[in-house]
């Protein structure tokens, strides 16, 4: 009994962890645009392939070293049933291995991504040349882990367009 207290204690410290991480970052994004290892221009300011469990942004992160800049990438991935949050050391790195990164959830059975433009939801972002220098303005995650299913959504709280 105590032993089972526990243990949903943990569970429930580590999704509310997961849940303020993943917050955070998305309200902390910033509507800049991206590039690729190779320094070509991303089409878009917030990045979430058709197909694919990722989602990429650039954001304000204090990384507790002085000299370095807040601004950074970091990307959120499903590989292999675990959910990954990628930080990258700048916003705009030369290596596809220049990051540290740490688990969000294991044991993950499921998870969808879908992102509103205020109007009508998508499965990827973003979903037209209108929404490429645009944040989506809801951020939804379906996910299942052991059998029990969760949903939050996010608002990032970021409603200017990117202006060359």
């Amino acid at each position: 009994s105590r032993e089972t207290t526990f243990k949903k204690l943990d569970e429930i410290q580590k999704f509310n962890l997961a849940s303020s991480m993943i917050k955070r970052d998305l309200r902390q994004a910033l509507n800049v645009p991206m590039r690729d290892y190779f320094g070509n221009a991303y089409e878009a300011t917030f990045l979430a392939p058709e197909g694919s469990s990722s989602l990429t942004f650039t954001a304000l992160v204090d990384s507790g070293d002085v000299g370095s800049s807040w601004v950074k990438r970091i990307e959120y991935v499903v590989e292999d049933g675990f959910f990954y949050r990628r930080q990258y050391f700048s916003d705009n790195p030369y290596l596809n291995q220049d990051y540290f990164q740490s688990t969000i959830f294991d044991e993950l059975e499921q998870l969808s991504l879908q992102f509103s433009d205020g109007d009508n939801w998508s499965e990827f972002w973003p979903k037209d040349p209108m929404t490429s220098s645009k944040m989506p303005s809801l951020v939804k995650l379906s996910f299942s882990i052991n059998d029990k299913s969760f949903e939050w959504i996010i608002a990032p709280n970021i409603d200017n367009v990117y202006q060359p």
